[in-house]
């Protein structure tokens, strides 16, 4: 298994994934200041993540927002996240990003044990939405 950045060649294996962990499919390319990473086994996508690249604007700190976590379940329970979070925290180093912040769905219990395992805290917030298109 090995951990890259996206590139288009990746593209079906990836919307094939995609598709099955969030019924979702990718449409375009991501900003140029965001990372996404895949999981590749015999080139095959079984692992995602994006880095949203974000600023706060009243302490001037650089974070990266992360967006898709999946793993393939037939890949699940053999430290792809953990592997590609390895490399995500590696990134973080060599561009001085002050921290990661991420969302996750209440029903995703073995994703929040794998956040707390590496480090990640629970903040006490509610995250609102509203559609405007």
């Amino acid at each position: 298994m090995e951990i890259k950045r996206y590139d288009d060649k990746y593209l079906d294996s990836l919307n094939e994934l995609l598709k099955l962990c969030f019924n979702v499919q990718k449409k375009g390319n991501v900003n140029s200041d965001d990372v996404e990473l895949v999981a590749l086994i015999d080139n095959r996508v079984v692992g995602y993540l994006v880095l949203n690249r974000l600023k706060d604007g009243i302490s001037d700190e650089s974070y990266y927002y992360v967006n898709y976590v999946c793993t393939h379940p037939d890949y699940r329970n053999q430290h792809i996240s953990t592997k590609m979070f390895d490399e995500v925290f590696s990134i973080c180093k060599r561009e001085g990003i002050s921290y990661l912040e991420l969302t996750s769905k209440p029903s995703r219990v073995a994703a929040h044990h794998l956040y707390h395992k590496l480090g990640f805290q629970v903040r006490e917030t509610t995250v609102f939405r509203k559609e405007i298109l």
